[in-house]
């Protein structure tokens, strides 16, 4: 069976912290620390009551783990919310766009000149971060 878009997001999430898995589930507020492997297998979901807490546990965006929790739990659901949620910017998003406006002078980004537009598409190219699942056979492979 194949893992879950979740699960293996929060498993290279679990690879990547400092904390162990007893200490991630103390932080999220879980009695048994064997619900993170559990999560992490894909044998049970986060609980979305937990999603703040899961998030500030392994350092990730919040509203990024609760979008996608919901596409892949309650898609139905997910898609009367969504909507409602297009213009909710995440904290990273919201940080980007304050450096943008801030590197810009306080100028709208469309007043940029044509070489400053294409410095910043280029910029936005080299920080893109390939799908996680190239991720994860990147990592097979080494």
């Amino acid at each position: 069976m194949k893992k879950s878009l979740v699960a293996r997001f929060i498993a290279s999430r679990i690879e990547d912290s400092r904390l162990s898995q007893k200490d991630i589930a103390t932080l999220c507020g879980f009695e048994n620390p064997n619900i993170i492997t559990m999560i992490k297998h894909g044998n049970t979901k986060v609980p979305l009551d937990k999603i703040g807490l899961v998030a500030n546990a392994l350092e990730i965006d919040a509203i990024q783990l609760f979008k996608m929790c919901m596409e892949e739990y309650q898609p139905s659901t997910w898609n009367v919310i969504a909507p409602l949620m297009e213009s909710a910017l995440t904290r990273d998003e919201s940080r980007l766009l304050m450096a943008l406006r801030e590197s810009a002078g306080g100028l709208s980004l469309s007043a940029l000149g044509a070489k400053s537009r294409q410095h910043l598409e280029d910029f936005i190219l080299s920080i893109r971060v390939p799908p996680l699942a190239t991720q994860s056979e990147t990592r097979s492979e080494s």
